[in-house]
Order: C-alpha cells, then structure tokens, then sequence
C-alpha cells in the first residue's frame, strides 16, 4: 500500500484545511440563549413634569419591573422608546446606570439599546452607560446599522471603552437590520466576533423599501427578509431575533363592581365574547376580545418564528411574554416525543445502525439532529428533568455525540 502513502498525505492535508471551517449551525458563537427579548423604556414621564424628580421616580419604576418579569433577556431602550431630546436622552443615561447598579437580574441576559453611531448622542450613550453599569451587562442591541464595518467599528469601541473602564466581561452586539443595504451586508455582520445575533426590524425595514407593515399579512408580505435572517445568521454560527408584534394586548380598564376574580377570569378566557352578559359590559367584552386577538396573533408570530429558525422574538409589552417565550417550549409529551427518537437512534448506532424508524419516516442523523432542538427547548424550558434522561440510559452528552454532527470527531 506504499504506492498510496504520498496521496493519503494529500488528503490529510485537504482534511485539516477543511476541518480548520466546521460546519456552522445555530448559535454555535452564542455564549448565552434567549426566546424573548423585552424592551424598557429608559426614560417616561407625564407632560410638565420634572425630569429629575417625576422622571426619574416613573423611569425607574418601569426599569424595575424588568428585574422580576419571567422574561429571558430584556434591554433599556435609550433609542426610540426615549424622547428625541438631549436634556431627556442625558437623563435616561443615569437612570439606565442606576436601575442597572440597584437590581439583581438573576439568571436573565441583560442590555441596553444606544442610538446608532450617526447620531450625536451615541458617544454619550456609549461612553457613559458603559462608564457606569458595563460590568452589569451582556449585551447591546445596536440600531439602524448600515455596514458590517460600522458594526465592527461599534463593537471596537464597545470593547475599547470597556477597557478603559477596567470591566472584564466581554460584551456581545445584537444587531438590527432595518435597511437594505444591511440586508445585503447581513451575512458579513453576522461575522464580525462581537455579534450575537441579528434582529429583524419590520417596521423601519418597510420604511426604508417603501412597504407597509400589516398585522395579519406581514409573515407573507416580508418574507424574503425575515426568512433570510436565520439562514445567515446561522452561517457564521449566530442567531436570529424576530421582530415585534405590533399590535398589542392592552388590558381595559376593569369595570366598576366587577370582582378581581371575575376580571381576571375575562382577560383568561380564550372566547371573551362568550361570557355572560349580564356580569360583564358589552364594551369591556369587545376590549378583552381584541385583547384576546392580539395575543392569540403574538403566539401564531412566534411559533411562526421558531418553525423558520429564529431563536427568539422581540417583545413590546409584559403580556406578549408567555405567548411569545411559550412558542420556545414544546409540550411534555413532544419532548418526551423527542427524546425518545434520540435514544432509539443513539441505540442503534450502538448496533450498527445509521438509521431509525420513527413511524412512517426513516429517522436518520437529519432527521433526529432536527428533533434535538425540541430536547433543547425542552431542557431550557424545564419541560424534560435530569431523571429523564437516567430512565433513558443514556446521558445528555451521550446522547449529544451521538445526534448531533461533529465534524471533529473524524479524528478522535
């Protein structure tokens, strides 16, 4: 076999220059993971009011709530959500810095969302957010980014700044694409190392080509878009994001006379306008309907997202949470569902097998590497419990080598 040596040296060769760009999937370059992303204002206030104090009390209420709702990420918003304005921009910076210094976020990612480069208030933004609290966060989420070099110019001066500071933790970008030229850049965005993520921005999207954002049609109207985000994210191993849901589930006003229970009962009920009448105002029924409506579109958005590769959605308002974060988690008995296809597969490769059938499919490593996101979900969202998988057999990891491609076990 000598006459072969020279050509298998070639082909090792070819191999550690193919093995040097493994395959790239999902979230492979995201240190942290997410199925929903809220946004808090970082500045409200009633007209007439004083910043300093009013502001200030109202702000910080609201950035407070953050730290108790079940939300996986959440970010203050020094963008869109605070008033166009440099007295009430400078404002907001100190009370992002303080809610991020006086609150404990437990497990949640946390982040602040700056105003893009081009304007006058990003350096301040930057600078003094980063200044104050940069040792609290895990992220920014970065708006109207144009290129992938102003993007890598954001992410330098994010770790330049927090160094200056003396903060160790490196900080990751969510990135929004909101433009066409970012659309057409998204790819190379994507790979600069500081990005994490990119996040579909419909409505400025629709702004910048001319289009519309419709509610009921916006799946099928930005299609070629949204869809696009996952497929490029996930080639330089990050995530997508979704976008909003705009309409949103706005509680109304409880009626007078009415019990807390019985209240709660009609925000709960899955068909408002089939509560009794009698008990409930007709116009309070059509409020708590279209409550109802809009939720019931926030979770079809979600679960829309999830089937298409998103890892997560952005979130408007509290009550969007479990509608948009309940798309992630699959049913115990889907789980379950799921967990047993990659035991049976890792139990018949352990028997010469490559290939599993799982009813009418034939079940083979593409097929149970794409169930293996649901035990995924499932293990972030406490569906499936460590005894699970003891009555298995197998362990997580086992189980993991098994199902899921590694390009580097060629040589192990």
């Amino acid at each position: 076999m000598s006459e072969f040596e020279s050509l298998r040296d070639e082909i090792r060769q070819a191999q550690a220059r193919h093995r040097a760009i493994p395959e790239h999937v999902r979230g492979l370059h995201v240190p942290y993971s997410r199925r929903g992303e809220l946004s808090i204002p970082a500045f409200k206030m009633a007209a007439g009011g004083n910043p300093a104090t009013d502001g200030r009390a109202t702000s910080l209420k609201l950035m407070a709530k953050a730290s108790q709702l079940p939300v996986d990420f959440f970010f203050y918003d020094l963008e869109d959500a605070a008033p166009d304005q440099p007295e009430y921009k400078r404002w907001a910076r100190q009370f992002v810095v303080e809610a991020l210094r006086t609150h404990d976020f437990g497990e949640r990612v946390v982040a602040f969302r700056p105003n893009n480069i081009r304007t006058a208030y990003f350096e301040d933004d930057v600078v003094e957010v980063l200044r104050g609290a940069g040792d609290r966060l895990h992220a920014l989420v970065i708006p109207k980014s144009e290129t992938a070099e102003e993007v890598a110019d954001v992410a330098r001066i994010v770790r330049r700044v927090q160094e200056k500071c003396g903060h160790a933790n490196r900080l990751r970008l969510e990135v929004l694409i909101e433009s066409p030229r970012a659309l057409m850049q998204a790819q190379q965005i994507a790979a600069v190392p500081e990005v994490a993520a990119l996040a579909f921005g419909a409505w400025d999207f629709a702004r910048t080509v001319g289009g519309e954002v419709d509610a009921q049609t916006w799946l099928r109207d930005q299609a070629v878009a949204r869809q696009l985000l996952p497929i490029v994210a996930a080639s330089e191993g990050k995530e997508a994001v979704d976008a909003v849901t705009g309409t949103l589930p706005i509680r109304p006003t409880k009626p007078q006379g009415l019990s807390d229970a019985d209240y709660q009962a009609a925000l709960d009920s899955p068909a408002p306008e089939r509560l009794d009448n009698w008990r409930y105002p007709a116009e309070f029924l059509d409020k708590a309907r279209a409550r109802r409506d809009a939720l019931d579109l926030c979770a079809r958005d979600a679960h829309d997202a999830r089937a298409v590769g998103f890892a997560g959605k952005w979130i408007l308002h509290p009550d969007q949470i479990d509608a948009i974060q309940g798309a992630w988690v699959p049913t115990r008995d889907r789980a379950l569902a799921a967990l047993a296809l990659a035991v049976a597969y890792t139990r018949a490769a352990l028997h010469g097998s490559g290939a599993e059938l799982d009813g009418g499919r034939l079940a083979d490593k593409a097929v149970v590497g794409t169930d293996w996101w649901i035990v995924q979900n499932a293990l972030k969202g406490g569906v499936l419990r460590d005894a699970d998988f003891a009555a298995s057999g197998f362990t997580l990891e086992q189980l993991r080598r098994t199902v899921v491609t590694r390009d580097e076990q060629l040589g192990a």
